[in-house]
């Protein structure tokens, strides 16, 4: 009896120290470290590639906390005091503290679920410093308050080192991302590339894409209008030929306020109607795709 126990406390005692170094679900391995590092900065997903993620998957999603919530994301708290301790949202974009929001962009965060001390550490209610935190989290992709969000977290990190893009002088005769610039001319054809050229383009570069308007989405491609105009739409959906509404063919270019309102007057005729746009296509990609966050210039072709 006593080398039973013996062999057993030491089965136990292996099993113990074993589940303290990784995480196994779906043939995938989760490390449990508590370092931030290069490794998993590079391969977390924005909020807006976390979104189009199928659920079940254990992914890496980063961004900033904008949000407490408990029951619905429309009832969240976006300012302090916080209310909530449940969960968090997350957007790729820090909050200005006002309640307008575009639901579509965000990301729920499950504390409730979370491993031990997560839930007491981050949530907001508690914790109102970490308000628009930077911040990566591991976790499973599942429908949480109604919306694609991350349950059962089992790390997170905050980032105190996370640089924000820059902010530049928009008025810069030398900036880039001011449409008065001179060095921006109207896009020569042979400068301008396709849809499908621009995908395949190198990243982190100012480009010149032509194609057709076939739909306006809000922050993902999973709520694309393909005949009409979306409301409040935040982007539009160019692509080589009409019709086409394969994701793979697609390339989302995200518009300003102004522009939104501009192209919003042509009504349903918006869609199909060929354009040229200039903008950067980001490294981290836009929408889950290669595509351009702001655009800088539309002309329309036709």
């Amino acid at each position: 009896m006593q080398i039973f126990r013996l062999f057993f406390s030491f089965f136990l005692f292996f099993v113990l120290c074993s589940c303290e170094k990784e995480l196994t679900n779906n043939n995938q391995t989760v490390s449990s470290s508590d370092e931030l590092t290069d490794e998993i900065k590079s391969s977390a997903l924005t909020v807006a590639q976390a979104i189009e993620e199928e659920p079940g998957k254990w992914i890496t999603v980063k961004g900033y906390i904008v949000a407490a919530a408990e029951s619905s994301i429309k009832n969240a708290d976006y300012h302090n005091p916080f209310a909530g301790k449940t969960a968090i949202l997350l957007a790729d974009e820090p909050s200005d503290g006002t309640d307008e929001q575009i639901f579509d962009a965000l990301m729920p965060i499950s504390l409730s679920d979370a491993a031990k001390g997560i839930s007491a550490s981050y949530n907001l209610q508690d914790n109102p410093n970490y308000w628009n935190s930077f911040v990566y989290i591991r976790g499973i992709r599942k429908s949480y308050l109604s919306a694609p969000g991350i349950k059962e977290v089992t790390n997170f990190w905050i980032d105190p080192d996370h640089q924000p893009d820059p902010v530049v002088d928009p008025d810069d005769p030398d900036n880039p991302d001011n449409p008065d610039n001179p060095n921006i001319d109207d896009g020569d054809d042979s400068d301008v590339l396709t849809v499908a050229q621009a995908i395949t383009a190198p990243s982190e570069e100012y480009i010149w894409v032509k194609g057709y308007i076939v739909g306006t989405t809000r922050q993902n491609l999973g709520n694309t209008k393909f005949d009409g105009i979306l409301e409040n739409f935040t982007a539009i959906v160019l692509a080589d030929e009409t019709g086409t509404t394969d994701k793979k063919l697609l390339f989302p270019v995200g518009v300003d306020k102004t522009s939104r309102q501009t192209l919003a007057e042509y009504g349903d005729n918006l869609i199909n109607m060929r354009v040229k746009v200039y903008g950067n296509k980001p490294f981290e990609g836009y929408m889950g795709q290669p595509g351009i966050k702001t655009a800088y210039r539309i002309v329309i072709m036709q």
